[in-house]
């Protein structure tokens, strides 16, 4: 396995991580970004499963090397990042969460940033 490889199944292993936590309980995943359990609502826990849903598709075809997937890591997480900055600037979210979420992302998007880079250019 080349290092592009490495990085891209990191990135899948990341969001299958996420996307089953988010899934099995939106409650407790959203407690760790410090949203309390009674502000998590019946919709709220709906739209989290399907994050979890895209996270665990994306995630699960990235770990194999999809290539379609893999490129779907940079795109995803630009527009995840708009959330998190939205929900930082109007207190939608503990800033604690806001922070953390968009660290999570930036960590993938570096991660993807490192393998493009690792690719040759057959591959950009």
């Amino acid at each position: 396995m080349n290092r592009a490889e490495g990085l891209g199944r990191v990135n899948g292993a990341i969001a299958l991580t996420v996307g089953l936590a988010a899934a099995a309980s939106p409650q407790r995943f959203l407690g760790l970004f410090g949203v309390g359990r009674r502000e998590v609502t019946g919709a709220t826990a709906f739209g989290w499963r399907l994050f979890a849903a895209r996270n665990l598709v994306i995630g699960f075809e990235a770990h194999r090397g999809d290539r379609t997937a893999l490129g779907f890591f940079l795109p995803v997480q630009i527009a995840d990042q708009i959330v998190f900055a939205h929900a930082l600037r109007t207190g939608a979210v503990p800033r604690y969460g806001a922070l953390m979420a968009m660290g999570t992302s930036s960590l993938i998007i570096a991660l993807d940033l490192l393998r493009r880079s690792s690719e040759g250019p057959d591959h950009r």
